[in-house]
């Protein structure tokens, strides 16, 4: 019976108990694509056939440039609540790693002077990291902030230290509301090197403006999420339902 069922489709199903049965562990990196179709006997078209089933099922992801890795589950992210998003990851389990990448003062576009209340000609100090969980790139993050309190965040290390341990213990800034708006987007090629995606990969970008207790704002963040690797979840409940 198994010589009428498709070749790449016996090769997907093979592929697919490895990673359902441990075999293949989340994150871990395939062989090459020459490799597994002489593993399998077959032709590179029948072998990237079988894969693309099981990226279809979300069960692996193509990283352009880095190869076919078993993917990792996506992320529920509650955005009822103020929490940030490593320390929300860390709660749930996940080894998040935070890895700095620049930081320097520049020009702010619109969208974040108007956030900040910046008057023109003002610059911003601009904090950019990675977010790792399990080793594998999850969300890209550019963080904006007024160029006097940026002056003083830049003295610290922020290779080792969170901003917002910075803004808190060495500033005394405690953030204590913000606002946030989540929408989709195609990850230009900076976003998408970082994270590991091909250009034009469908993601969320999220915006959210932090404000201190005396209402001045802190801080503006701009992070990008590959679409397969985040999920908003809400519990609602019709007005006037019975509980």
């Amino acid at each position: 019976m198994n010589g009428r069922i498709p070749r790449y489709l016996q090769i997907a199903e093979t592929l697919r108990e490895r990673i359902r049965g441990g075999a293949l562990a989340r994150g871990a990196r395939l062989d090459s694509q020459r490799a597994l179709a002489r593993e399998f006997g077959v032709t590179l078209m029948t072998l990237r056939q079988a894969l693309e089933l099981l990226e279809k099922d979300g069960l692996i992801a193509c990283r352009h440039g880095l190869g076919t890795f078993v993917a990792s589950p996506s992320i529920d992210y509650d955005i009822l609540h103020l929490r940030t998003f490593a320390g929300d990851l860390s709660a749930k389990g996940e080894a998040v790693e935070t890895r700095f990448l620049r930081s320097d003062f520049r020009p702010p576009d619109r969208r974040v002077a108007q956030g900040l209340r910046l008057r023109t000609g003002e610059a911003v100090f601009v904090l950019d990291r990675l977010r790792l969980v399990n080793r594998h790139p999850m969300s890209y993050q550019r963080s904006f902030l007024p160029a006097g309190i940026g002056r003083e965040v830049a003295k610290a290390d922020l290779a080792i230290t969170p901003l917002r341990n910075v803004l808190r213990f060495k500033l005394g800034i405690e953030v204590t509301r913000a606002r946030e708006t989540v929408f989709a987007v195609t990850l230009r090629s900076l976003e998408a090197r970082e994270l590991g995606c091909r250009p034009g990969t469908p993601a969320f970008r999220s915006e959210r403006i932090s404000w201190a207790a005396d209402g001045a704002p802190i801080v503006f963040d701009r992070v990008f999420i590959p679409g397969d690797r985040f999920r908003i979840t809400r519990e609602l409940q019709y007005e006037g339902a019975r509980p």
